[in-house]
């Protein structure tokens, strides 16, 4: 056995452990071999085994978004490194920590043409915010103390403002086989994990503040506490317009406006005293655009050094928790604003009642999502897929309980079932995604038939939006030009996924818009809802047309 090699390794994942990363997902590949062995060796580190690179780096994500935790993924050489990219440009923009490690080839076999190799040395230059290439194993204790040092300085971006992914590149020379016998190396020695938190100067918001009509725009925020902004909205009666990854549209908040999407595609010109922005950008475009043109003081409150500006650079920025800043703004005397906070609650209704008489008369998408939301339970995760989910999502999802996570730091279709399963390991998870979206990430289902075998389960059901192509290109432009937009954007899969539930070992049900659409309790099920990509269209266009005469009526 290579002693140096097991030293390297079993003190290399004692020091992942240590430093808050329990869980890692492997993919199977021999050059990895001796960090796998590590850690299913060590006495608490939690494995999972995954054969697609690309959809175990999605489902590290899912384990990060459930329990908002660094986690690993192991790979061996070659391309399965670059299977991570998309994985790892997604949580590079969502400051999430995921922990990369790709096993290499030793440095005489890069760059000669050996199998297997390709240069992974900054590879994900662009998208980790720290990496190391690691030194070939040998008996000297400088090798161990490399380890120590670069495990401290990584774990700065486990969390706090910088959180985001690490890559750490191992290189082994054959034997790959650790010494087994020597697992009493990896004791646990938790480190101490500091809090972020941070105070900062209220003067130089408090000429700001001070004005009447304020409005604070909740973004996404998953992961985030914003118990200090409901407080803050409550003494100060600002309304909270609340995107639904902002996770508090289910709090029942009479502050919180949950259609502030349907609201700003109609009234386009509102004026407040000023607006603070708090996370990352909205789903809706039609609030993107209004904060764009807008030309009050905006403040944006975000907990990371590089501010994401968009839809426009603040006149202030902070960097701070939301729950750090409303907590030190909120002995500001409040001003009036009584009338401004009915108005906005006059509105919500307004949209929130139209929207169920929509839901009860229409058979589309929408409705179907909306006949899914009243069926999930407080504090259950609801995933909602890019494209036509989350915008149904941010429409629908008005005033019912649950949880909405979605992927939106890329915005991609890829990953997004692998996501769900990896936060249905240790929450009840509801995903809604599109047909396209769903086939791009098929590979990613094999973990509910892996893990069946070990008796383990995902408390997860997947509902499937089949309307046979690319729903989200008919909103757009291209969908004018009929003589190609079929072939380049609807793109038809004519796919029946009661096949892909029996073999990846699901159960199966189908329903179509029109139907009464009823989950199973139980989880374990793909359900298969059909639907007409142009009725869609038109019952969507139809609610807006009906919204606006409905405010514009009530103004």
């Amino acid at each position: 056995m290579n002693e140096a090699l097991t030293k390297q390794v079993f003190h290399f994942v004692k020091s992942l452990y240590d430093y808050g990363i329990h869980e890692i997902v492997i993919s199977p590949g021999s050059r990895s071999t001796p960090v796998a062995i590590a850690c299913e060796l060590h006495p608490r580190m939690k494995t999972y085994i995954h054969p697609d690179e690309r959809s175990a780096a999605f489902y590290a994500l899912g384990l990060m978004k459930a329990t908002n935790k660094p986690v690993a993924i192991l790979c061996t050489s070659g391309t399965a490194a670059s299977n991570y990219m998309p994985a790892v440009s997604e949580c590079f923009i969502s400051n999430m920590p995921l922990v990369i490690i790709t096993s290499d080839r030793p440095h005489e076999l890069r760059n000669v043409g050996a199998p297997q190799a390709i240069n992974q040395v900054g590879m994900y230059r662009n998208f980790v915010h720290y990496e190391r290439d690691f030194p070939i194993a040998d008996d000297t204790d400088e090798t161990l103390q490399f380890i120590d040092a670069v495990m401290l300085q990584a774990s700065t971006f486990l969390s706090g403002p910088m959180k985001g992914p690490v890559h750490f590149n191992l290189p082994f020379r054959e034997p790959l086989m650790p010494d087994i016998t020597l697992k009493d190396m990896m004791t646990v020695e938790p480190k101490v994990q500091m809090r972020y938190q941070k105070t900062f100067d209220v003067n130089t918001v408090k000429h700001i503040i001070k004005r009447e009509q304020g409005i604070i725009i909740a973004g996404d925020c998953q992961l985030e506490d914003l118990t200090q902004m409901l407080v803050f909205s409550t003494i100060h009666n600002i309304p909270i317009i609340a995107d639904p990854l902002s996770q508090i549209r289910d709090l029942k908040h009479p502050n919180v406006i949950t259609t502030g999407d349907s609201i700003f595609k109609v009234l386009k010109s509102i004026a407040p005293g000023y607006i603070i922005r708090v996370g990352n950008a909205v789903v809706s475009k039609a609030i993107n655009q209004w904060l764009k043109a807008s030309d009050v003081p905006q403040i944006l409150v975000q907990p990371r050094i590089q501010p994401n500006t968009f839809p426009k650079v603040p006149d202030v920025y902070i960097e701070i928790t939301a729950n750090d800043f409303f907590r030190q703004i909120a002995e500001e005397k409040p001003v009036d604003n009584q009338a401004w906070i009915k108005f906005w609650r006059t509105l919500n209704d307004l949209v929130i009642n139209h929207i169920m008489q929509h839901t009860q008369t229409v058979c589309d998408e929408g409705s179907a999502t909306y006949q899914i939301f009243k069926q999930i339970k407080k504090d259950e995760v609801i995933f909602l897929g890019n494209s036509m989910p989350i915008r149904d999502g941010d429409t629908f999802f008005t005033h019912f309980e649950g949880k909405p996570y979605c992927n939106r730091g890329a915005n991609g279709i890829d990953g997004v079932v692998s996501t769900a399963l990896g936060m249905a390991r240790h929450k009840k998870v509801t995903l809604i995604i599109g047909d396209i979206s769903f086939y791009h990430d098929m590979n990613g289902l094999i973990m509910q038939k892996l893990l069946s075998e070990y008796h383990h389960t995902h408390m997860i059901n997947i509902i499937v939006m089949n309307n046979n192509g690319g729903g989200i290109f008919s909103y757009l432009p291209q969908y004018e030009d009929k003589t190609h937009f079929e072939r380049l954007f609807g793109t038809p899969l004519n796919l029946d996924f009661e096949h892909t539930a029996q073999l990846y070992q699901f159960k199966y049900k189908k329903f179509n818009v029109f139907d009464e659409i009823t989950l199973p309790t139980d989880p374990g099920h793909i359900i298969e809802i059909t639907s007409d990509r142009e009725e869609n269209l038109k019952a969507h266009r139809a609610l807006i047309d009906t919204l606006k005469a409905k405010i514009n009526d009530k103004l």
